[in-house]
């Protein structure tokens, strides 16, 4: 699969077996313009239900996405900064919430 990041094609796949030879659940490769993570059923424990795996999956795929954003962008300062991208991947979908009940993500302003 491929996704958009800033305009720039990245492949998205998913690779199991390189992330645990890693110890990783993900991993983004700037200069391939590579995302991979784990499939969902092989993310956290095998006593974790999928609904717990669901949510980790999605989580460390917005965790590389945002790396490939600060990328992108060329805030390498950034990408480097785990603990911000980790906020980043938690938090955004608290964020995606607030920002559409106010209006915030359209050109109407929230009125």
């Amino acid at each position: 699969m491929k996704v958009n990041i800033l305009g720039t094609e990245y492949s998205f796949e998913h690779d199991t077996e390189e992330l645990t030879k890693l110890g990783n659940d993900g991993i983004y490769q700037q200069y391939s313009k590579r995302i991979a993570v784990r499939e969902v059923s092989d993310m956290l424990d095998e006593t974790d239900d999928m609904k717990a795996k669901r949510l980790r999956y999605n989580e460390v795929c917005r965790h590389e996405a945002i790396h490939a954003f600060f990328g992108e962008a060329g805030l390498e300062q950034y990408n480097e900064d785990e603990m911000l991208v980790s906020f980043l991947a938690i938090n955004f979908p608290k964020m995606d919430e607030l920002f559409k009940k106010q209006g915030w993500l359209g050109l109407d302003g929230g009125d």
